[in-house]
């Protein structure tokens, strides 16, 4: 298909295999050096007051962070009553440390149930396993039809 050829709007030359556009212009609208200058001024000064909002924006949006970063006057007020309690509950148990009643514990005594927990731990871990393997071996040799609550009657 062949490119329409208006001379108003755009002219046409064929450059081998391509058709090439160009742009026809009226002779009439080509601007003075005065309005070319004045142009350029104008454009000068644009460029200086986008760098100045944007020199701006950067400032407002670093106060905008500092604003949301601090918290507000509810959130204090329930972050002092929430610590106000804490230092309740805290004084309340060393209330109790204080009377006397509590009886410190010596770090030999505390060795001693952190060793026997240990022992503990390991025989009740070895007996699980040993009940998980029985469980397995059981349930192989289970009959088809047998469900689980009937291994228990």
């Amino acid at each position: 298909m062949a490119p329409r050829k208006e001379k108003t709007e755009k002219a046409t030359a064929d450059q081998g295999k391509q058709w090439v556009y160009h742009a026809v212009q009226d002779p009439d609208d080509t601007m003075s050096l005065e309005d070319l200058a004045a142009a350029d001024k104008e454009i000068a000064d644009l460029r200086g007051t986008v760098a100045a909002a944007k020199a701006n924006e950067k400032l407002t949006r670093a106060k905008l962070i500092s604003v949301n970063a601090t918290l507000s006057t509810e959130e204090l007020h329930r972050s002092v009553s929430l610590l106000e309690v804490e230092k309740k509950a805290i004084l309340a148990r060393l209330g109790a440390l204080r009377s006397g009643d509590v009886k410190p514990v010596l770090p030999e005594e505390k060795e001693a149930v952190d060793q026997a927990w240990r022992e503990w731990s390991r025989k009740a871990s070895s007996r699980k396993k040993i009940c998980m393997e029985l469980w397995a071996v059981s349930t192989e040799e289970m009959e088809p039809g047998k469900t689980r609550q009937e291994l228990w009657v």
